[in-house]
């Protein structure tokens, strides 16, 4: 796909066209059942985008971020030095829209603008329209359908993140009107063991239980970042990785410790009752 997009990129640049016109080349049109909130959140999100969406992005370097958008250095997948990039997202809520610009290296000159229409409480219609320059008329239908196949992934991936993020919001939500439960009994031990690791709710929370060594350990299977799923994390050497932006936490100590300052909330403390052979679950104290 990288290889495609330079070789396209490269014929665009150099061949004959008068002045340096935007040419628009398609629209990409699509109903989301999420809200807007999610949606610009996923807009200024450029941390996410060599982890959720790794097929098509290998690497990001932010240069500036804010409410307003972001500036990063970025390459295709695989990274080379035929495909970097400096791309500029800027979000303008007031027209429910945000605009990428390439501003330098492959495909230079490019904009993307984006719009974002509220249907009802939880669904928006995008409008996405793609504006290149300097294209030839006959490259036109080869931009326009790697375009709309490359946003109706990214739509996929990045709709499975807004979705699960408005999930684990709303349990947040509810579980701060409820009862809070002291215990809970998660099985027999053996029946446990034979079953891990093992999912389980507890005060509208979701918990994986896992064997570290010949300890029994529970973790949240939410990212404290963006709430981000841990459910199918691989655990290695107790370390396990968040699939939406890569953040690392020691499951022992519940700190990050790939460089951002933030930790796992803590987790329901395992205990094992000797007289009836149970794993209990005791609510956390923080």
């Amino acid at each position: 796909m990288a290889f495609t997009t330079f070789l396209l990129d490269f014929v665009r640049r150099f061949s004959f066209s008068f002045g340096n016109q935007l040419a628009h080349v398609t629209t990409y049109t699509r109903e989301l059942p999420i809200n807007l909130d999610r949606m610009y959140e996923n807009a200024i999100d450029w941390e996410h985008l060599p982890f959720l969406h790794s097929s098509s992005f290998s690497h990001i370097e932010v240069i500036e971020s804010g409410d307003w958008g972001w500036k990063a250095k970025a390459n295709l997948t695989p990274k080379s030095r035929f495909n970097s990039m400096v791309l500029e997202l800027r979000l303008d809520k007031s027209k429910n829209r945000w605009i990428t610009k390439t501003l330098s290296g492959l495909g230079k000159g490019t904009e993307i603008w984006t719009h974002a229409i509220p249907i009802e409480k939880n669904k928006i219609k995008v409008i996405v329209d793609f504006y290149v320059p300097k294209l030839p008329s006959f490259l036109k239908d080869k931009y326009a359908s790697l375009y709309s196949a490359q946003y109706a992934q990214l739509y996929d991936e990045d709709l499975w993140m807004m979705a699960s993020r408005q999930e684990q919001l709303d349990k947040l939500a509810k579980a701060k009107t409820t009862a809070i439960q002291t215990e809970l009994s998660l099985g027999k031990l053996s029946e446990v063991q034979a079953n891990l690791p093992l999912k389980f709710e507890f005060n509208h929370q979701s918990y994986r239980l896992i064997e570290m060594g010949d300890t029994l350990i529970a973790h949240t299977l939410s990212c404290p970042h963006m709430l981000g799923p841990l459910n199918d994390a691989d655990v290695k050497e107790g370390i396990l990785e968040c699939p939406w932006h890569g953040y690392q936490f020691d499951l022992k100590t519940r700190k990050c410790i790939s460089g951002q300052r933030c930790k796992l909330a803590p987790a329901p403390l395992i205990k094992i009752d000797t007289n009836k052979m149970e794993v209990v679950a005791l609510a956390a104290k923080g």
